[in-house]
């Protein structure tokens, strides 16, 4: 089996089209619309610091929409991959990795990842170019596994579990606590910028989850890179009493030695990172650094399949679980999870806000949690294809 034709699709309205855009949802996997609680609400980021920019992510973040991929054979199978910030991954899978993998075999895998990394070395290594790598790398592992006429899972050395426990994202804990998740996990409205009222706030919203989700369920804590140490370091002294699972991502992803100190001076809540990082280079920084009790590679981000299962093999060398971004949210991801025995749970999120479900308008067979858990993935491949009106939504990049 040769692949054909490198298609690459980037989501948003057409002229014609009457259906709302499919724009960005978390980690890649799309299933937002605009005005998602993700972008229009506040959330401590890092532009917080700037009044401008403070009440919602979508006043500054860019390069939006999915990309996806699709990756055609001469035997008519199709590989679906995705990534997001489509206006700066898509070109370069069009451009620049489509010449590498025309012509070639789905199952060199490992051979096409390395050709991707190494041709984009010279403006690489981390962000859009791993990105659009990963999106490739997703594609070619639906490829394969219908090719064998199976699973994903199955493809990536069967299941280690029958079921997958979910935790739920957002601050909507009254509307989602008695539907089975295993604990909540909040966004943090404030950082430094917002002073000695904003870590209050934070408290009491913490306060109120743990009270409302009551002693036995799981409370976390996402900062989305607004944080500093000192910052870490005091809030989680004020959030101890209401035992705090993990604080994630709550310092910029470069900075190692920070989340070296902070995951020394905390020990009420462990300390978590890695959606914001790329490949097993990256990773490793952090290993070193003994940066984070959890990692939270994004598998439509960090480099793929591929590059993830390196990544949990590493971390599990150390006793250091992995827990992908957004991982109950993508298809790909959540085969992995099944897969990998280092994977204990899968993230989800209701992404238009807790009373709605979510809808994808351009992949139908992209799983939802029942009663809190994940089963195993039906169908062949990653269990996904594209909806008989995806056309709708997709702009094809050209040449």
């Amino acid at each position: 089996m040769k692949i054909t034709a490198v298609k690459v699709y980037v989501t948003g309205r057409k002229p014609a089209a009457n259906a709302p855009e499919a724009v960005a949802g978390a980690g890649g996997s799309a299933v937002a619309k605009k005005g998602s609680w993700l972008s229009e609400t506040v959330i401590a980021n890092p532009m917080s610091m700037y009044p401008e920019y403070f009440d919602r992510r979508s006043s500054w973040t860019g390069m939006g929409g999915r990309t996806i991929v699709a990756l055609e054979t001469d035997e008519g199978l199709v590989g679906i991959g995705e990534t997001a910030s489509g206006m700066a991954t898509s070109p370069i899978i069009k451009q620049h990795l489509s010449r590498f993998l025309v012509g070639q075999s789905p199952f060199q895998v490992e051979r096409l990842w390395d050709v991707m990394f190494k041709v984009t070395l010279p403006y690489g290594r981390k962000g859009a170019p791993i990105m659009a790598i990963s999106a490739v790398d997703l594609a070619l592992w639906d490829l394969i596994a219908k090719a064998r006429r199976e699973p994903l899972y199955r493809t990536l050395g069967g299941p280690v579990k029958e079921k997958v426990p979910a935790y739920c994202t957002g601050n909507e804990f009254e509307k989602t606590k008695d539907r089975g998740f295993l604990g909540q996990k909040l966004a943090m409205p404030y950082g430094p910028s917002s002073g000695y009222e904003g870590m209050r706030k934070n408290v009491e919203l913490v306060a109120r989850a743990r009270e409302a989700l009551g002693p036995e369920k799981e409370v976390m804590l996402d900062c989305y890179m607004a944080w500093n140490v000192d910052y870490t370091v005091r809030m989680a002294e004020l959030v101890a009493p209401y035992r705090v699972k993990w604080i994630e991502e709550s310092l910029p992803p470069d900075d190692y030695e920070g989340y070296g100190i902070i995951n020394r001076k905390v020990n009420s809540s462990a300390i978590a990172t890695g959606e914001h990082e790329y490949t097993r280079y990256g990773f490793q920084q952090l290993l070193d650094a003994r940066a984070a009790d959890i990692l939270q590679p994004d598998v439509c981000w960090c480099g793929g399949i591929t590059e993830a299962r390196k990544i949990s093999a590493m971390a599990s060398a150390k006793h250091i679980p992995v827990i992908p971004h957004a991982g109950g949210l993508q298809p790909w991801a959540l085969h992995l999870i099944f897969a990998d025995p280092n994977m204990p749970m899968a993230e989800f999120a209701y992404i238009n806000g807790a009373d709605l479900p979510n809808q994808d308008p351009v992949l139908a067979g992209v799983p939802a949690p029942k009663d809190g858990w994940f089963e195993l993935p039906q169908g062949v491949g990653a269990g996904i294809e594209f909806r008989p009106d995806a056309d709708d939504h997709l702009i094809e990049l050209e040449g």
